[in-house]
């Protein structure tokens, strides 16, 4: 996957064609079930690969709550924020960025609890599987959600050229607004993976694993009194240290996954933009 290349133009029309801004949520995510091509039960490996139109791929995961208290997170995304993600990146010197959008709740309580698409560069490939996304809307009163369903993903079924053919990890971001639980039972790692057989795992053990390929963040967003309560941030802290990112402004999201891809980011010697990155972010912050 990861064919294409975006274009401010071609998001610009692809908004306006679909009428983006005058349409509701609920009319832009129109799925009521998991989308059967999202399925984590049936996707054994989602592959970041480089070609000859993406001669040096940069691998990022975007993980969504997409519980009750969070659905404006990807409609905000859809309306207006891809370009900040993808057209930042490309103006700092990253050509070819490769996004793979995840759907993210409560695997107690939800019915799908991991939604994975495909790595996608192009405007209208980035738009389709981000509005495929089935916006459950549930979640519990538990106050945790499985984002480390994200890092067991990643972990073990994504292949992602950057990594394995030079070296540079890729970017695994989940964002919400909730403590992740402490572990993922074997029975829900069988449940909602192509896996047959499985042990249970801790959040702690699974991050590590991911971390073996992917530089991983958590981006906890700010968007209420509850949420800003330290309750609400668990031991996320602990788990990541600097990697863990509090977003007042969850309209600033977007461009944030974009400036921490800039500073972290080592792109190869052969890159004749990669020597403006670090005035480029000094820019955007």
């Amino acid at each position: 996957m990861g064919g294409g290349r975006f274009s401010h133009e071609a998001y610009s029309r692809l908004r306006d064609s679909k009428g983006y801004s005058n349409k509701s949520r609920e009319e832009i995510f129109t799925a009521r079930a998991i989308d059967p091509e999202m399925d984590p039960a049936k996707a054994l490996l989602r592959e970041s690969r480089d070609s000859a139109e993406h001669p040096e791929s940069v691998s990022i995961i975007v993980g969504l709550d997409v519980t009750g208290s969070m659905g404006f997170v990807p409609e905000h995304i859809v309306k207006e924020a891809l370009p900040d993600l993808i057209g930042s990146l490309m103006e700092a010197g990253i050509e070819h960025p490769q996004v793979l959008f995840m759907g993210l709740g409560d695997f107690v309580y939800d019915t799908a609890p991991l939604q994975v698409g495909q790595f996608e560069s192009s405007a209208e490939l980035l738009d389709r599987w981000l509005t495929r996304v089935y916006l459950e809307g549930g979640g519990g009163g538990n106050n945790q959600e499985g984002y480390n369903l994200a890092h067991l993903f990643a972990a073990r079924h994504t292949e992602i050229d950057c990594w394995e053919k030079r070296k540079q990890k890729g970017f695994l971001f989940t964002i919400g607004d909730e403590p992740v639980f402490p572990t993922i039972p074997g029975e829900i790692i069988r449940k909602y993976t192509c896996t047959n057989e499985a042990e249970s795992l801790t959040t702690e053990a699974i991050i590590k694993e991911a971390q073996e390929k992917y530089h991983v963040f958590h981006m906890h967003l700010e968007h209420n009194d509850w949420s800003k309560k330290p309750g609400r941030k668990g031991n996320w802290k602990e788990l990541l240290g600097e990697n863990f990112i509090e977003i007042p402004d969850y309209k600033k999201v977007a461009k944030r996954i974009a400036e921490v891809v800039i500073q972290h980011h080592k792109p190869t010697s052969g890159n004749t933009k990669s020597g403006s990155a670090d005035t480029e972010v000094e820019n955007m912050l």
